[in-house]
């Protein structure tokens, strides 16, 4: 069965989305086309057309990899069914030994905090940045696409690559791939802002033409700056999204089900409020990312 790989670098207006298709090839990708999103503010009609067009577009199977938080803190909803004006919110601070920090146990979801605890530069927390409104106008396209042949149902989550079969979800988060892709430090990982355009040069012809193929010409902004090369990051992280979701079909990535994670989640259980992996499954989703060796790691 044919497969694609729609990168979707989320924003909070469909014209600052990233776009990016790419073709599964055995164990790498092609990218096809490259784009920004389409549509006004807060009018996400042809924003949806651009990318149905592409799922119709394709006989086989389709993998969505969107780069947005695809749902709430179980916690911070558990929280707020009851809560009233003027009343407590949430647990006392120091009610888990483990995380202090009530905002973190509210505003973070477990996967967010997992990855805080693993690597500098944690996500957003979706519950108190503005990451919020990407993550809305993020569901509102993928609750208006259709399946090809099954135009009622909803577009499902998946947990498992065996599981996809004509159209299906992950959440990803671009600048953890490009970590573990590139062997960054910290430092190195920063490449959006006018500062960092050499960054985005090394990116885009240095380490992804190393992982799949590409034409580093769909990366340019539209209007590039006169007599300055230049990449647009939106772009770089909707192809790295395709990369991640590669990683995914190829079962090389962290689920909320791989061991590191679910023991993770199981020195959690000990509060009464703690969330199940079905939770998590079903109310918070999950960051899906590969993990590889540092190339400094394996030199010693």
């Amino acid at each position: 069965m044919s497969v694609q790989i729609i990168g979707i670098d989320c924003a909070a207006q469909p014209n600052d989305f990233g776009l990016a298709r790419g073709l599964v090839r055995e164990r790498t990708v092609e990218i096809v086309e490259v784009s920004k999103g389409k549509g006004s503010d807060n009018c996400f009609d042809a924003l949806v057309r651009q990318v149905q067009d592409w799922i119709n577009e394709e006989p086989g199977a389709t993998l969505l990899a969107l780069d947005a938080p695809l749902g709430w803190p179980i916690h911070m909803t558990r929280a707020l069914h009851d809560h009233h004006a003027g009343a407590p919110f949430g647990r006392p601070s120091d009610a888990s030994r483990r995380d202090p920090n009530p905002g973190n146990h509210l505003f973070r979801r477990y996967t967010d905090r997992f990855i805080a605890q693993k690597f500098p530069g944690a996500p957003l927390d979706i519950g108190a940045d503005r990451i919020a409104r990407v993550a809305r106008s993020a569901l509102e396209l993928l609750g208006r696409l259709e399946i090809p042949g099954d135009r009622q149902a909803a577009v499902p989550l998946l947990w498992d690559p065996r599981d996809l079969e004509r159209l299906g979800a992950i959440e990803v988060y671009p600048r953890l791939t490009l970590r573990h892709t590139r062997g960054s430090h910290e430092a190195e990982l920063h490449y959006k802002g006018k500062e960092h355009t050499e960054n985005r040069r090394e990116i885009v012809e240095d380490v992804l033409p190393g992982r799949l193929t590409l034409n580093k010409d769909d990366l340019r902004p539209t209007r590039p700056k006169s007599g300055r090369l230049d990449y647009d990051h939106d772009r770089i992280d909707a192809v790295l999204c395709v990369l991640e979701g590669l990683h995914f079909l190829l079962a090389e990535s962290v689920g909320p089900g791989h061991p590191e994670a679910a023991a993770w989640l199981a020195d959690d259980t000990g509060t009464p409020t703690a969330a199940t992996v079905d939770d998590i499954k079903t109310s918070e989703g999950w960051i899906w990312f590969h993990e590889e060796e540092d190339p400094q790691e394996s030199n010693r």
